[in-house]
């Protein structure tokens, strides 16, 4: 049974530590993650009536998602879109050392895109070897994050929040 316990994962090092905070692509990722949290659960707020007793901050990411697309705020495969970057996030905030990899971040712009987040330029998501050569992987990181919050800010004011980004 222990001997699986740490299939595919790392042991901590001297390197781990040392290069904590000199991973700027996971932490602009996690940031990037928190950013859309808070600006899902801001428009979550703008559908929940006060008799009901539910703090979106008391919920797990995936049951915000679920709570925003059964109250009509985005679509499934902006849903789809969410849960895929949320799986992501756990998987590098669990497993220490997990890579972040440009076919990591361009198949979730691919799925960013589907879900409907606006991108000035498709060649992000649809060119795999122009977004690697202009983008790379932090770049392409920034821009699913900023137009992602975008796009759930744009959601929130027609929804009758204040947009977050202006």
């Amino acid at each position: 049974m222990t001997d699986n316990i740490w299939e595919d994962r790392k042991t901590p090092d001297l390197e781990h530590i040392l290069e904590l905070f000199n991973n700027t692509e996971l932490g602009a990722y996690l940031a990037g993650h928190l950013l859309l949290e808070s600006v899902l659960v801001q428009l979550i707020e703008l559908k929940l009536d006060d008799s009901e007793k539910i703090n979106p901050f008391n919920m797990s990411f995936p049951n915000k998602v679920k709570l925003a697309l059964n109250r009509g705020l985005i679509w499934q495969s902006m849903a789809d879109f969410l849960i895929e970057m949320n799986r992501i996030r756990n998987r590098l905030a669990h497993r220490l050392g997990e890579p972040i990899t440009f076919d990591l971040v361009f198949g979730l712009a691919k799925v960013a895109h589907l879900g409907g987040v606006d991108f000035s330029d498709d060649t992000i998501h649809s060119d795999y070897q122009l977004s690697q050569q202009w983008y790379g992987i932090q770049g392409i990181i920034q821009e699913i994050f900023q137009n992602a919050a975008q796009d759930l800010s744009f959601i929130m004011e027609e929804n009758g929040g204040e947009f977050q980004f202006a």
